[in-house]
């Protein structure tokens, strides 16, 4: 082999790799979205979704919905607290294993859901009521007019998904 064939053969390599690190680094788009209401008992939801896109659809979805407690609920309605766990567990049983982990804290009620696979997440679908003592209410429908339903590989840009969900009420960064 000649030394004019070495050089473009070298060259050639060289570039390919260069493409193939460049399309393995490339940097997803990457959105974050959050919505806080506080109910007429004093009780904060707030929901924080980040979501990664990849083209023009959604591949993964990190979602921590948070129940705070007001101060004069906190000490006395520690039974009524394991009851709201136990909804809020029950609530994403549909989720496959290892997706969600629920948590209580002195406060507050925490659950974190993460889901990559062909799953559907309704957001913005829980309160509490004082109904015969505090009981965690969740819209399961996912065909009710004032939930958010999003689903892994829904089709949306960086943009429409942004726009989707601030007509929806959140603030999205």
């Amino acid at each position: 082999m000649g030394r004019g064939r070495v050089f473009p053969i070298i060259l050639s390599i060289i570039f390919i790799v260069i493409i193939i690190y460049f399309f393995a680094n490339v940097n997803q788009p990457y959105v974050v979205c959050s919505k806080t209401k506080t109910n007429d008992l004093g009780f904060t939801i707030t929901e924080e979704i980040k979501t990664t896109l990849d083209g023009n659809s959604i591949e993964k979805m990190d979602i921590t919905k948070t129940i705070t407690f007001p101060e004069n609920y906190i000490s006395d309605h520690n039974l009524e607290f394991t009851n709201m766990r136990k909804t809020l567990k029950h609530a994403y049983d549909y989720l496959p294993k290892g997706t969600k982990k629920i948590t209580q804290e002195a406060d507050r009620l925490i659950a974190h859901i993460t889901i990559e696979d062909n799953e559907t997440i309704i957001l913005d679908n829980m309160d509490v009521v004082s109904d015969n003592g505090l009981n965690l209410k969740i819209n399961a429908n996912t065909k009710a007019e004032d939930v958010v339903t999003l689903k892994i590989k829904d089709k949306y840009t960086e943009g429409e998904f942004m726009t989707h969900m601030k007509k929806n009420g959140y603030t999205c960064n």
